[in-house]
């Protein structure tokens, strides 16, 4: 007798099976590719650890539901698999760390798109989350004359506007000491590396927007300038924070070569996987590819997204803590 059909009554249980495993080889198939993603093309499928989960979770019930018991393992070591790579991101300890005599400060970091033209929402969603530092990427000349518009609120700025993708831009409240322009590989994609003096302490802050890896070339650019950024923040001394659209997810190999090499940790643990791109698919479809990491001095307290801004990237809203600074 065919086991009734609970999950999806008008299809047959044969056809639901046969569907079930066609995904449940695609997704197991995916997951042990994604274990050696030292490859430009292999990293791919490092980035969907989410949704291979929630697949083999799907093919868990589903098989279930069909009685099949076979494929039944598969499904649970897949779903288990991807689980441990998800899960450090929603555990934290449960007596954070906080200092008594402490300096706050809240990070924004946003990809504007380029060819986004919906100025206001990305000024109403700086507004709304009223951070110290605002951190832009595809920043161009005509993004750049709609953003002075804050610099009453934000009198600390440094610009790079470019086309195609590659201008940064930084709006501070606090002064920053200087900023230098860096060119970390081959390509158009900018580094910024300022120094902000945040109520006498001195916080080195790297801005990265490495170029998407889609071709030999790009993908070469974006892990030299991950290399050459892990080696310059090694370098210094102090807080230290590198922000920005990585165009990888924390599951790949080269991100984790870079924090690794820079000896930073990624802010995100503890606050859940927060995706930010593409928008506006809903957030169990996208990919966390924005970025925080910050030293050992620096304690997190709060990872989140921000409102939407017209962009295909949501904001990333980063609230640190780290020692006041003794007078000297």
């Amino acid at each position: 007798m065919t086991p009734p059909n609970i999950f999806l009554p008008f299809l047959s249980s044969q056809l639901i099976y046969r569907l079930t495993v066609v995904a449940l080889i695609t997704v197991s198939a995916l997951t042990l590719i994604s274990l050696v993603g030292h490859h430009a093309y292999l990293e791919l499928a490092t980035h969907f650890r989410l949704q291979y989960a929630l697949v083999s979770t799907c093919c868990i019930l589903l098989l279930i539901n069909v009685q099949s018991w076979k494929l039944l393992p598969v499904a649970v070591c897949c779903a288990f698999l991807n689980s441990l790579f998800i899960l450090p991101y929603y555990s934290r300890d449960f007596k954070p760390v906080s200092y008594s005599d402490a300096t706050h400060l809240r990070l924004m970091q946003a990809n504007v798109q380029g060819s986004n033209r919906n100025y206001s929402a990305l000024i109403n969603s700086i507004t709304a989350a009223h951070p110290d530092i605002v951190v832009l990427q595809e920043v161009t000349d005509e993004w750049w004359n709609q953003i002075k518009v804050l610099n009453s609120d934000y009198p600390f700025s440094k610009a790079v506007p470019k086309p195609g993708g590659s201008g940064m831009a930084i709006l501070s409240r606090y002064p920053l000491a200087n900023v230098d322009v860096l060119s970390l590989d081959q390509s158009t994609h900018l580094a910024l590396l300022a120094r902000v003096d945040v109520e006498g302490t001195t916080v080195s802050l790297l801005c990265l927007h490495p170029p998407t890896p889609v071709r030999t070339d790009k993908f070469q650019n974006r892990n030299q300038q991950f290399a050459r950024a892990a080696a310059l923040i090694r370098a210094t001394s102090g807080v230290r924070i590198i922000i920005g659209d990585l165009n990888t997810t924390m599951w790949s190999p080269y991100f984790a070569d870079l924090v690794r090499e820079s000896g930073l940790r990624d802010a995100r643990k503890g606050f859940g996987l927060n995706s930010t791109w593409p928008m506006p698919l809903p957030p169990f479809l996208q990919i966390p590819i924005d970025h925080c990491l910050v030293s050992d001095d620096v304690v997190v307290d709060g990872v989140t997204t921000g409102k939407r801004t017209g962009s295909d990237h949501r904001p990333l809203l980063v609230q640190l803590q780290f020692r006041k600074a003794v007078p000297a």
